[in-house]
């Protein structure tokens, strides 16, 4: 009964992570086609850059809650069914690797959303809001770091590579010399997430040469 349950939340999840939070914002506040303007993607870099700066702002913290939320409601429902009592063993569905997963189908959905013929966004934000889930120390360390390279610096693409990888450094980091972070964590859980920060950096190289900013 455990499988089907993690395969339900994982499509579920990746269904969620197709829902537009930029397509949404592009159509209520400007009528627009999102996939139409600028760049053509489905992100808050073209928001910003090509509809504007506010709505841009608007989406990448909707884009943020829209990750952060999901998996705080996901956790919250699967914890109330093991407390239930109905299903032998179901705090394996919240196990944080497995989390991870459902986490993991949520920003795939977001990038390549089979909705809009895969035409998603970079999903840096929506990967921020993973991230502050699962390490929210390592992930604010970054975004102050990132904060600093926008604003002193102007370095905004470097900084997209910095919020992919630094929180996963740090993370690892903790884990491996902080013994009450690291007791909080399951096995395996610093390597599946840095195969998902391999995965997300791989796909915004992709995006950037695609587009010639490389």
């Amino acid at each position: 009964m455990i499988y089907p349950i993690i395969f339900l939340v994982i499509v579920a999840a990746y269904f969620y992570g197709c829902f537009s939070t930029a397509k949404m914002v592009a159509k209520t506040f400007r009528s627009l086609n999102i996939f139409k303007v600028g760049t053509g993607m489905a992100d808050t870099e073209n928001i910003y850059s090509h509809v504007s700066r506010s709505l841009g702002i608007l989406v990448g913290a909707l884009d943020v809650l829209k990750a952060l939320l999901f998996l705080l409601v996901v956790e919250v429902l699967l914890r109330l069914l093991d407390a239930s009592g109905t299903i032998s063993g179901s705090e394996v569905l919240y196990n944080k690797n497995i989390m991870l997963i459902y986490g993991l189908a949520m920003l795939v959905g977001h990038c390549l959303p089979v909705t809009h013929k895969f035409r998603g966004g970079r999903g840096i934000f929506t990967y921020t809001g993973f991230l502050l889930f699962f390490a929210p120390e390592p992930m604010l360390v970054t975004l102050l770091v990132a904060l600093v390279l926008v604003l002193k610096y102007k370095q905004i693409r470097f900084a997209q590579y910095v919020i992919v990888i630094l929180p996963v450094l740090l993370t690892h980091v903790f884990y491996t010399f902080v013994p009450m972070f690291r007791r909080e964590l399951p096995p395996y859980f610093v390597a599946l997430i840095w195969g998902i920060a391999i995965l997300m950096g791989a796909l915004n190289f992709l995006v950037s040469k695609k587009m010639g900013e490389l």
